[in-house]
């Protein structure tokens, strides 16, 4: 057989087969003989769906803090590291305090010595009081012990605010945790310098943690205080409340800032974690079905639509699912009747019958 001939008779073959293809195709749409099939039946309408509004968040504490010293001096003793857990008033470091210990000793010595003062200048007022309750002594004089005990009694005072002073710059000898946390940061090492703001350490408080995400100003306005709002972290899904929305926009975004609480008793989310927040919004009409109503081929997504008593499948476009429906975006018009679960026994251009 020569090559033109060859090539015929490959053309004609295919033409075949897409004929059969297409035979086959019309077959499968013809009412499918055999008994009807029961099935349940429902009708499309619209339900209200609310809006969902996704945005992105960071996880932070509750609280954060950089405990430090205003002394100048060598770190003598770190006690903690990270990952610990203190609690408030635990010693987290200490700072060399001989000098100010040397303070605070002249500072005590000062108030001896004031207060003894202090007592020889009431015995001499209750003295001069009796002489002149005799006549003993002259007004003046009596007007110069009153003066001396309170210039006495005004430099015990004194000396005291001095030893609360010095007992005050000896406690900052010691850098301790201003609340319940972990440690986060470890910023010094024993041996090192530390001087007035710097700080030693990172405290952090994660019992509850606050998600901050930056909304839409569009938005804003449906937003409520305590309203609930689900959280989406490390592969978890949580149930926060609204907590505060800052009253000022960011003037570069047009966004606002709102932070959500969250409980961490475990202590299992940490600052820094990435997070989805779902806001939710306006609600809308959509046509939306059981998710058993979905006939599903490969990537294709189908219903089975009842047309003069025969099943008839038809290709839709799905959208979001929510509490066990699934959104039609195509493909389904309102008044328009379903098969709610077909069993294996539904095909395309089945008989059926509605039971129920």
């Amino acid at each position: 057989m020569r090559p033109k001939d060859v090539g015929w008779g490959l053309l004609a073959l295919l033409a075949l087969g897409f004929a059969g293809c297409g035979d086959r195709h019309e077959q499968e749409r013809q009412p499918t003989a055999g008994p009807a099939v029961a099935v349940q039946v429902e009708t499309v309408a619209t339900s209200d769906w609310p809006e969902e509004l996704r945005v992105t968040a960071s996880v932070l504490p509750l609280r954060r803090a950089e405990p430090g010293t205003v002394l100048l001096g060598r770190v003598d003793e770190l006690l903690r590291q990270e990952g610990d857990r203190v609690r408030r008033g635990d010693v987290l470091a200490r700072v060399e305090s001989r000098e100010v210990s040397a303070r605070l000793a002249q500072a005590e010595a000062a108030l001896a010595a004031a207060q003894a003062a202090e007592r020889n200048a009431l015995l001499m007022k209750e003295r001069m009081e009796r002489l002149y309750a005799r006549q003993a002594a002259s007004k003046k004089n009596l007007d110069d012990a009153l003066a001396g005990y309170d210039t006495a009694a005004a430099h015990t005072r004194a000396a005291e605010e001095g030893v609360a002073a010095a007992r005050m710059y000896v406690s900052y000898a010691e850098v301790t945790a201003p609340f319940d946390g972990i440690v986060v940061g470890k910023l010094i090492e024993a041996g090192d310098t530390a001087s007035p703001g710097r700080p030693l350490f990172v405290i952090e408080d994660i019992s509850t943690i606050k998600i901050e995400a930056q909304v839409p100003e569009s938005v804003v306005s449906g937003l409520e205080i305590g309203q609930p709002v689900e959280v989406e972290v490390a592969g978890e899904r949580l149930e926060g409340q609204l907590a505060e929305i800052l009253p000022a926009a960011d003037p570069r975004s047009r966004t606002f800032t709102a932070r959500i609480l969250l409980e961490n008793p475990q202590r299992r989310l940490r600052s820094g974690m990435f997070a989805r927040l779902n806001l939710g919004g306006p609600g809308r009409q959509v046509i939306a079905v059981p998710e058993s109503a979905i006939v599903r081929r490969g990537p294709l997504a189908g219903i089975y639509v009842v047309s003069d008593d025969y099943a008839r499948l038809r290709w839709v476009t799905l959208g979001r699912s929510r509490d066990g429906d699934v959104e039609v975006l195509t493909g389904l018009r309102v008044g328009e009747r379903f098969i709610a679960e077909p069993g294996p026994a539904v095909k395309d251009g089945s008989r059926i019958e509605v039971s129920g």
